[in-house]
This record gives structure tokens, sequence and C-alpha cells, in this order.
């Protein structure tokens, strides 16, 4: 029961260690598995919250909630709000601090 549920989550999971594996070798596996269980942590977290204030929504609300708020959530601020943190304070621009992410990342420290 718990494979059939969580095996999107599971192939997923597998999928990003993987590809910090192919990224950077052994040593992305353990920065990929820490920021997968500081996510998870905060994540829950954040659903504690969000249930809630869902619970004082109705129906219509709460869908709008749930896909506006994980669409901002999961792309904006963990895909975009940081590439534009680096390129603001770099003053680059969004493709130059994606490029130097994944190209030079003594420089993007």
């Amino acid at each position: 029961m718990l494979v059939k549920t969580f095996r999107w989550a599971f192939a997923v999971t597998a999928l990003g260690l993987a590809a910090g594996v192919l990224y950077d070798g052994w040593t992305a596996l353990g920065i990929v598995a820490i920021l997968s269980v500081l996510e998870v942590s905060l994540s829950f977290d954040n659903a504690v919250i969000n249930a809630g204030i869902l619970k004082k929504m109705n129906a219509f609300w709460q869908r709008i909630f749930l896909t506006v708020g994980i669409v901002i959530a999961v792309f904006g601020m963990r895909l975009v709000f940081p590439v534009v943190i680096v390129a603001v304070s770099a003053r680059l621009s969004p493709w130059s601090a994606v490029h130097l992410a994944l190209t030079d990342k003594d420089r993007y420290q």
C-alpha cells in the first residue's frame, strides 16, 4: 500500500538523487539527501499551518488556494526567487545567474 500510494514520490526522489550523482558525483548525493530532508520537514510544518487556513474556506477557495499556492510555492519560491536574488545582488541577468549556478559553483557561492 505504501509503495502504491507514494510511487511517484519515490520515483521523483530516486531521479533527483541520481541527477545529483550524475551532475556532481557522490558528494552531491549527500547534499541532495540533506536538502530533501530539510524540504520535507519545512513543507510538513507549512502544511499544518495551511490546513488551519483551509478549514475556514469554502471548497472553491480551497481549490484556488491549493492550485495557485502550490504553483507559487514550488515554482516561484524554490526556483525563480533564488535566481532573482542572485541576479539582483550580483547585477546579472537571470539567465546568467542560472548559467553561473550550473557551470561555476565556486563563483556562484
